[in-house]
């Protein structure tokens, strides 16, 4: 059969988290009570980063984005049809960094209340193999959120703030995946009792 390969297009999705501090426990993101999506395919299978492409973390950035959202990939579907494949694949994950100075004129000048800024961007290809006549479809997408830590906090607190912009990441992705699935390629089965029930 003819190889046919159609690029759908580009998806950019962005968010901005700003924090501050509290003295709540140490969060984490888990997956464990997630009723998967079910898909119109015979096989669904989420690919992660090779060690060898995980993202370089620049100094005080202590969460693992691939991880975060390949444990996403790997719990929010399931296969329950009787053909075709979805390959879900994180292609990069990046984690980009500079300290931005006070708001405050005074305290810029003399170097005080700086932030750490961090913008986390992910690409994620979405591959469907032998479904109808078509003996592949892709498109890929792209999503981000910028980040906003006071230099002041602590590695716990870091840690915990991070976490809930990777939360939001993560939101954003699963509402723009699910659209892709559903509308683009038509293989996300309806479900009256799926939601985001991933918690921190």
């Amino acid at each position: 059969m003819k190889r046919i390969l159609i690029i759908i297009g580009t998806i950019v999705l962005a968010g901005c988290t700003s924090i501050g501090q509290d003295g709540d426990p140490l969060p984490k993101i888990t997956f464990d009570h997630v009723k998967p999506y079910p898909l119109y395919v015979a096989a669904y299978e989420p690919v992660g980063l090779p060690v060898s492409m995980a993202p370089n973390r620049p100094a005080g950035f202590v969460t693992d984005p691939d991880q975060i959202i390949f444990d996403y990939l790997n719990s929010r579907f399931e296969a329950v049809g009787t053909q075709g494949k979805l390959v879900v694949k994180i292609r990069s994950v990046d984690i980009a960094h500079e300290s931005i100075d006070s708001e405050n004129s005074f305290n810029a000048l003399i170097g005080l209340n700086k932030k750490d800024y961090y913008r986390v961007t992910a690409i994620i290809d979405i591959n469907v193999l032998g479904i109808g006549n078509i003996d592949w479809q892709k498109q890929s997408m792209t999503v981000y959120r910028d980040i906003y830590i006071s230099e002041h906090v602590s590695l716990v607190e870091r840690e915990k703030l991070e976490l809930q912009a990777m939360d939001h990441m993560v939101d954003d992705l699963d509402i723009a995946l699910r659209k892709i699935l559903n509308d683009n390629l038509g293989i996300l089965r309806p479900h009256d009792n799926i939601s985001n029930d991933y918690t921190l």
